[in-house]
Order: C-alpha cells, then structure tokens, then sequence
C-alpha cells in the first residue's frame, strides 16, 4: 500500500469503543424503564436514546406519552441517576476486549492516536485513567470543548486539528450510528465495531463495519485521502 494513503492517525470514540460503559447504561436505562413496567428494546435504545444529544429526552418523553408517569425531568433523572450508580459499581465496567493491544501496535507504526467522545471531559478521563491507557493519547477531546455533540463532526474536526493532520488521513472508530454519522461528516474512513448492546444499529455508513471487534482491525490502515 502507498504509505501516503495509510491513516496518519486514529480517533476513537470512547463509550462502547475504548471501554464498555455501553452495556452497563443500557441495563440501567432498562431497569429505568422497569420500574414504569415498560420494556426498553436494545434497538430503540441504541437508535434513539444511547449517544443522542437529546436521548434522556426522548426516553422521559416516551414514559410520560405512555401515560406511565407524570413526574418531570428532574425527577425522572434522579430514578435514573440511581440505576446508573448501581450499573457503574466497581466492577462492572471493562475495557473492551483487544484495546491495549491495539494501542501498542498503532503506536510502533508511528500512527497519532486520539480521543473523540460526546461525553463530559470528566467522564471520559475518568475511565482513560481508571484503565492506565491515558498517556497513549495525545489529545482527548470531549463533548465539553467543542460547541456541537454528535452527530454533528466538532469532535472529530477539533481532534484532528489538534493532531495537525488533515480529516482524510485520520481513521476513526465507533460503536453507534449517531458516532459514525459525525465522523463520516468531518470527512474520516470510518470503522464501525458493533457491541452487543449497539448490534442493531444502522452502520451504513461506515466505511468498515467489523463484528468481531477491534482485535479484527488490521493494518495498515486505508484512508480516504
């Protein structure tokens, strides 16, 4: 392969990419809904709620369209905060299978790697550090520093700006439509990796998409210009 058409770099998202925080909000936006006696399906939950810049809205607003209750947001996000402390309990929460050794191996190829989440800044340090692979990134870019979550591509503009390398050269790595959607639109080769909670997605648009996870992802890596 043209070494100039290999990916200079790699973004990955983090919730469901990097670490496997997506299983457990999916039990507990579940055991959420559980407590109304409403089911919550992993596809409506992967496609409309898991990602969303507005998806606890749309799952407090289709409680309450049920009839099954009346409280407001901040009620409901109490319930719900309380489910997620019970979900993310020490323990509970892994890295997803193959990522250090990914890291590792795009690192001795000289490939940039970095952080791409809709998440608040603390949230996705909080994991990186947790799981000592921090310092293999050398930059993090959350939802807190840009103006726009996904789907919109401000995290994955900011991010490559910040690496210095033009969007055609990065590869970026998602688990959710919504992930896929922004990355594609700043103009990165996009691998999709499905986990079992976000399976059902629609990954059309996706460059790659690979069931099997990141030990599945080879290299080099192509990228789209």
């Amino acid at each position: 392969m043209d070494p100039a058409a290999q990916a200079a770099a790699v973004v990955f998202d983090h919730d469901g990419t990097l670490v496997d925080t997506v299983g457990p909000d999916f039990d507990a936006c579940a055991a959420f809904c559980a407590e109304f006696g409403l089911p919550l399906s992993q596809r409506l939950w992967a496609d409309e709620i898991c990602g969303h810049p507005d998806g606890l809205g749309r799952l407090f607003g289709t409680l309450r369209s049920s009839g099954r209750t009346h409280e407001d947001d901040t009620a409901l996000r109490k319930r719900l905060e309380a489910q997620w402390r019970r979900a993310f309990a020490p323990g509970r929460v892994h890295l997803l299978p193959g990522v250090t050794e990914l890291l590792d191996t795009l690192l001795s190829h000289g490939v940039r790697l970095a952080v791409a989440s809709a998440a608040d800044r603390h949230w996705v340090l909080r994991w990186l550090r947790h799981f000592e692979i921090a310092d293999r990134f050398e930059t993090v870019v959350s939802g807190d520093d840009v103006p726009h979550r996904k789907p919109h591509p401000a995290v994955y503009l900011e991010a490559a700006a910040r690496l210095g390398v033009p969007a055609g050269r990065c590869v970026a790595v998602e688990d959710s439509r919504i992930g896929v959607e922004a990355a594609r639109a700043a103009g990165m080769t996009v691998v999709a990796v499905p986990t079992a909670a976000t399976r059902h997605s629609d990954y059309s648009g996706a460059h790659h998409v690979l069931p099997g996870g990141l030990p599945t992802l080879g290299w080099p890596l192509p990228a789209t210009g």
